[in-house]
């Protein structure tokens, strides 16, 4: 457990310092124009997600690419792509509402809600969470670098 809350420190000292970079780089779009391309970009992922595209959610996770789930563990890409391609994820519907972007230069910060509805390793999991994910610019694209989730009772 320690080492949990030292690496969602260590994360979320990164993510601080990020936006303290990047705070001061301006898009070339307005934030609204880059918030709605942030939306559209969550809509189609989680599209992708129902469909097991491994193809799209690759192009739309960085690499080092970190998730916090709500059982509190740790899942980097690799694990996501790994456990759709294999089916041990699959989602057979995803949800959102109460989505928010804010754009900070080449980051941009979602929260929203996700009821999403799937089986993991042959559990089934439903309910409503709380999220939040953590979106760079790279190479004129967004993707997805950190996300973390908390269970609504």
């Amino acid at each position: 457990m320690n080492m949990r809350w030292r690496y969602l420190g260590i994360l979320l000292m990164g993510t601080l310092a990020v936006l303290a970079i990047t705070s001061r780089v301006t898009s070339s779009a307005p934030a609204s124009v880059e918030a709605d391309s942030v939306r559209a970009l969550e809509t189609a992922r989680g599209q992708a997600l129902v469909h097991a595209d491994t193809a799209a959610i690759s192009r739309m996770t960085a690499d080092d690419f970190v998730e916090i789930t709500r059982l509190g563990t740790l899942r980097t890409k690799a694990d996501n792509m790994r456990d759709l391609a294999s089916g041990a994820l699959k989602l057979t519907s995803v949800k959102y509402d109460s989505v928010n972007v804010r754009v900070y230069g080449n980051v941009a910060i979602l929260r929203g809600i996700a009821d999403n509805v799937g089986t993991m390793r042959g559990f089934p999991f439903t309910g409503k969470i709380w999220y939040t994910r953590i979106f760079v610019k790279r190479e004129g694209r967004w993707q997805a670098v950190a996300m973390q989730h908390t269970p609504i009772p």
